[in-house]
């Protein structure tokens, strides 16, 4: 009888040390892999990022070509913020990622965007898009409007206004 005692004893001793040894392993793993998983979905964070840019300068360079042109775009910010500078006529997305898109401090051009990674803790992921034309949101002419990450999509109207003092075309942006 007390061999029976002993061997059921021995049975629930073994099961809990292979199951903490299990969950042991699973933490070990998900500790190496979960670093590697955050910097794939912030690649691909980035990549979305830089096709809403390219989606946004198509959609200026489409109204450019008459005033009263007028342009609509889904705008869904899911990570950083979207800054427009109407003194430096520039639209900048700015994420905090935990991959390094491009090399430190080197600006990369991707047609258009330029793309530059700063040394922080994640680092920062700056897009821009630089204009020679006269940028505004909601006819502000200075200043800067920044956008954040929303759960639903902005309603961003593009629209040609006009022909500044200066001679340049003047793009006003609003969010509907």
């Amino acid at each position: 009888m007390r061999e029976l005692v002993e061997k059921r004893g021995q049975v629930w001793v073994e099961t809990v040390i292979y199951t903490l040894i299990g969950l042991t392993i699973i933490g070990l793993v998900l500790a190496a892999a979960l670093p590697k998983i955050n910097e794939k979905k912030d690649a691909i964070a980035i990549e979305q990022s830089i096709n809403v840019l390219r989606a946004i300068d198509s959609k200026i360079y489409q109204t450019q070509i008459a005033i009263g042109n007028r342009r609509v775009v889904d705008l869904e910010i899911r990570k950083g913020a979207l800054i427009v500078d109407m003194e430096k006529d520039e639209i900048l997305l700015v994420l905090d990622s935990s991959f390094a898109y491009s090399e430190i401090g080197l600006p990369v051009s991707l047609g258009r965007l330029n793309v530059t990674t700063r040394e922080a803790k994640p680092f920062e992921v700056e897009l821009k898009l630089d204009y020679e034309i006269d940028i505004r949101f909601d006819n502000e002419t200075s200043g800067t409007k920044m956008l954040e990450a929303a759960p639903t999509p902005y309603k961003f109207v593009i629209e040609n206004t006009g022909i500044s003092d200066d001679g340049n075309i003047i793009i006003d942006l609003t969010v509907v």
